[in-house]
């Protein structure tokens, strides 16, 4: 089979999720699919020198010729939401010529940007070629989370708009979670229709690095002996990151206690200047690590919070969450409850899933894993067997190439 992949961004860039995107391109090569994958010029995390290479490297070809990698050009991603929004919809414009009129079996896609089903849902309408629909987030819910906008708005009425004739039209939704399941087949969407398959982790690529082994200290410059609590990833609205400055508040008498907060995103200069002003020096901020160095990272860690803004948490499970576990790392959840998260976490016997927004519980579960070493150790040793036998890469994209096939074949047949 040939596809035509649409992905918003793509390495070199550094943006979550990227790995995962690499791991199915590889799968499906593979398998024997012809891929042609569609992204702009690289953007995010990336020098100018990078910028001008991929300018000029419009086209690459990869694993013996069944995946090229076209690069669309587009400017460079700001901060303002005017440009940003305009770069969106250039992006869509562009997509939708793709996916319209290169030859292909079926177009694969996933939600981000939010118009992106709907690109898909009209380059179906015009080539008659069938739609995977890889739902990673919940659109438009995340607006009213995120506090954009009130369910009963004009913005959300279109939300929902889109969302209805993206669903509709994607022959098939692959998705992460069954929260997420759950809540699309509530909004109409048939259960037959939906597939959940967990995001993985290569856990031969990401595992635990030893303190003494671990370059990044020394590059930044920190001392070994003390207990660090790392966030890494994107630093948005929806993250609540706000709940980690609350605990580090509360634990700024603690000098044995070092918060580091790796990432990028909206909320990142508001965050620093939050950090300033209530002169939190038990928080360090630095920029989102290459994908290489997630392991160094992560195994840095003592515990790694995983946070999202109350009210979110049913929109989407975080891929960062395997990704710990595979690091070999205690997780303390500030996330919202029941849910996925917390489900998994009780599972894996791992950590511990705090009230989402709640600095005082998160405050208190580091200390309690501070404070007792043996408990902390279990859950590392849970947590890393958790990922090898639950979230292994080959397992993943094998339920993602069976469910495309039986869409494929299934429409074939009728």
């Amino acid at each position: 089979m040939r596809l035509v992949y649409l992905v918003q961004y793509f390495f070199p860039e550094k943006a979550s999720g990227l790995q995962l995107v690499e791991d199915l391109l590889e799968g499906f090569s593979e398998h024997g699919w012809q891929t042609d994958v569609f992204t702009p010029t690289p953007t995010r995390g990336v020098t100018s020198e990078q910028r001008r290479e991929y300018t000029h490297k419009r086209i690459e070809i990869k694993y013996d010729g069944n995946l090229t990698i076209h690069r669309m050009h587009l400017y460079r991603e700001g901060k303002g939401f005017i440009g940003r929004a305009i770069r969106y919809i250039l992006f869509s414009v562009e997509c939708f010529w793709k996916a319209a009129t290169v030859p292909a079996d079926f177009i694969f896609t996933g939600s981000g940007p939010p118009t992106q089903g709907v690109v898909v849902g009209l380059a179906k309408k015009v080539s008659g070629k069938k739609v995977i629909y890889n739902l990673q987030d919940i659109f438009p819910d995340s607006l009213v989370t995120s506090g954009i906008c009130s369910e009963g708005s004009f913005l959300m009425k279109m939300g929902h708009a889109m969302e209805n004739f993206t669903y509709r039209n994607a022959d098939h939704i692959i998705t992460i979670t069954d929260d997420m399941k759950n809540n699309i087949i509530k909004k109409g969407v048939p259960e037959d229709k939906i597939t959940v398959v967990r995001n993985w982790i290569d856990t031969d690529k990401v595992k635990h690095i030893s303190r003494l082994e671990n370059s990044l200290f020394d590059e930044l410059k920190l001392p070994r002996d003390k207990f660090y609590v790392v966030y890494a990833g994107n630093l948005g609205k929806v993250q609540g990151i706000e709940v980690i400055l609350k605990a580090a508040d509360l634990l700024r008498e603690n000098k044995s206690i070092q918060f580091l907060i790796f990432g990028n995103g909206s909320e990142e200069e508001n965050l620093k200047k939050l950090v300033v002003e209530y002169r939190l020096e038990n928080i360090s901020m630095y920029p989102l690590q290459p994908v290489d160095r997630v392991s160094d990272v992560y195994s840095m860690a003592d515990v790694c919070v995983i946070s999202c803004k109350p009210g979110t948490g049913g929109s989407g499970m975080p891929s960062k969450t395997w990704t710990i576990m595979a690091a070999g790392v205690p997780i303390v959840a500030s996330f919202d409850m029941p849910s996925e998260m917390q489900r998994t976490i009780i599972e894996a016997k791992c950590g511990f899933c705090t009230k989402a927004g709640n600095g005082e519980e998160l405050y208190k579960r580091v200390i309690q894993l501070y404070e007792d070493n043996k408990l902390k150790e279990s859950f590392a040793e849970n947590a890393r067997r958790y990922a090898e036998g639950n979230v292994s890469k080959k397992k993943a994209v094998a339920e993602y190439i069976q469910a495309i096939e039986c869409t494929i074949n299934k429409e074939k047949k009728s």
